[in-house]
């Protein structure tokens, strides 16, 4: 049964995700899922984790994101869908709670409502502790930093007709909620700020111990894209143009 359902939601999301540009299509999916999948067993070693939640989650991540969701476009109901290919009630509820929570975005939001006093206790406390959550979580970040973080930033940002780098445009240090939201669905701000302004800090987010041991190889990786970027940049600018 359980294969039956994940073939069936293989089927759809690969479709689904057809019409997205190729920052977040069917492969950035496929790498997050292998990547959840090894997250997840190294967490079953010390705790409880229930494998096909996180293939499941990890499948659906990014369907009806709310960076392509086009107005008026009918929000997509992971819950009904996976019930209606057979997957239990009670599973289907944390696969969308999961799926609910995965993104930087949402996290974002979450952090500010507890600095206010305004989140829910018991919703905070399933955010710090679900281990399905956190394998998906640092899956589908792992796939934002490193070589592919470079690629798909790049390629977001083109789709998007976002300028790579403009040294004027100053990073915002301490992004909030409202200007993430504002961001990700214009073209203001450059690849390059976005970097500084997410990118670089989801290494010290990651929820797993070998989530945060990869993370780290890919975070040094992309400090070094940065370094290169800024001597590729300057060059010239030294005089060593002059005849």
């Amino acid at each position: 049964m359980s294969d039956n359902i994940v073939q069936s939601t293989e089927a759809f999301v690969r479709s689904y995700m057809s019409k997205y540009d190729c920052s977040h299509d069917w492969q950035h999916v496929q790498r997050v899922v292998r990547q959840a999948l090894t997250l997840a067993k190294f967490e079953a070693q010390h705790r409880s984790v229930d494998m096909l939640v996180v293939h499941l989650a990890a499948l659906l991540h990014d369907v009806d994101d709310a960076k392509y969701r086009k107005e008026g476009e009918v929000v997509f109901s992971s819950k009904t869908f996976l019930e209606e290919v057979g997957l239990d009630c009670k599973r289907a509820e944390l696969v969308c709670r999961v799926v609910n929570a995965v993104s930087f975005r949402k996290e974002l939001l979450a952090e500010e409502q507890d600095k206010m006093g305004t989140s829910d206790p018991d919703e905070r406390m399933w955010r710090q502790g679900c281990a399905e959550l956190a394998c998906v979580q640092d899956a589908d970040r792992l796939d934002a930093i490193g070589a592919f973080g470079v690629l798909r930033c790049a390629a977001f940002s083109g789709a998007r007709n976002r300028t790579l780098h403009d040294p004027s445009d100053s990073a915002m240090q301490d992004i909030t909620y409202e200007q993430y939201v504002a961001q990700s669905g214009g073209t203001s701000g450059t690849a390059i700020s976005h970097f500084h302004e997410k990118l670089v800090k989801l290494a010290s987010m990651m929820k797993t111990e070998r989530g945060r041991q990869e993370a780290q190889m890919r975070h040094d990786y992309l400090i070094e894209f940065l370094r290169q970027i800024d001597l590729e940049y300057s060059f010239g600018d030294s005089g060593e143009n002059t005849p």
